[in-house]
């Protein structure tokens, strides 16, 4: 997967069958489901994923999106630890790289964490200060960051491909420091089916990619936010964009992990 600056525009989008709500044909199907969409993702990307970086626009909306993460929470140079998940080739992470003391990119995808890690061994930049590993924070594999906690957490763009965003938020959650943020953008929800349609036609290759199409509505995100345990949570435009003409909005939505009174 990947922050998806450019498929951002190109997949964002949740859900047309809601956050949570029961399945009639019980878990099982659920699971397959959610694998499914795993899958999918992390092949397409895996085979895609050299050529991410090659799309200009992709670069300017990391570059606002970022901007808006900076805006959101008081990054310090020499103290911030950041979590990028679903990091792709690193858009985001470079955005932020400036104002963190260190960097972790995760994503499922092998081929967009070795664009990640060529990158930076291109430019110079040390592990210690920036990496990218492959791995998926949802399962229950322990110590996959050797037990890291951050800061901040972000996640730009790649929430419409989670089959569970409810999992998703426990587990980046799980991460944070106490006091710690969670920063995640993507798609404000679309005003019609004809729009979802328009951006998302039924058959193509992103119904296979994009398990959440139609746009997120603020009260999906607090939901999850404050399923996860977080606090203070906020929920604004991060910039405007179109996607084949058609004028979309990305949000930023925020939450604080609480820090636990002392007995």
């Amino acid at each position: 997967m990947a922050e998806h600056d450019r498929d951002q525009l190109e997949h964002h989008c949740p859900d047309s069958h809601g956050h949570g709500s029961p399945n009639p044909h019980g878990s099982s199907q659920v699971h397959e489901e959610q694998h499914n969409f795993k899958e999918h993702n992390k092949n397409y990307f895996n085979e895609h994923g050299h050529h991410y970086n090659d799309h200009p626009d992709g670069h300017e909306l990391a570059r606002r999106l970022g901007a808006a993460m900076i805006n959101a929470y008081p990054f310090e140079e020499d103290s911030t630890l950041v979590l990028d998940y679903a990091c792709g080739t690193g858009l985001i992470s470079r955005q932020l790289a400036a104002h963190a003391k260190c960097i972790v990119g995760v994503d499922i995808s092998q081929t967009m964490v070795d664009q990640y890690n060529q990158s930076l061994f291109n430019q110079g930049i040390p592990p210690e200060e920036m990496r990218a590993v492959c791995c998926d924070l949802t399962t229950e594999a322990p110590n996959q960051l050797d037990g890291m906690k951050f800061d901040v957490v972000v996640c730009a763009s790649a929430y419409h491909h989670f089959p569970s965003i409810e999992d998703v938020t426990k587990a980046l959650a799980s991460y944070l420091k106490p006091g710690g943020s969670l920063l995640v953008t993507d798609l404000m929800k679309l005003p019609s089916a004809e729009s979802v349609q328009a951006l998302f036609p039924t058959g193509s290759l992103k119904s296979n990619l994009v398990a959440h199409k139609g746009g997120f509505e603020e009260a999906d995100i607090k939901a999850v936010f404050e399923g996860a345990g977080l606090i203070n949570f906020s929920f604004v435009t991060a910039c405007k964009a179109k996607r084949d003409g058609y004028p979309v909005q990305i949000f930023l939505a925020s939450g604080t992990k609480e820090v636990a009174e002392e007995q």
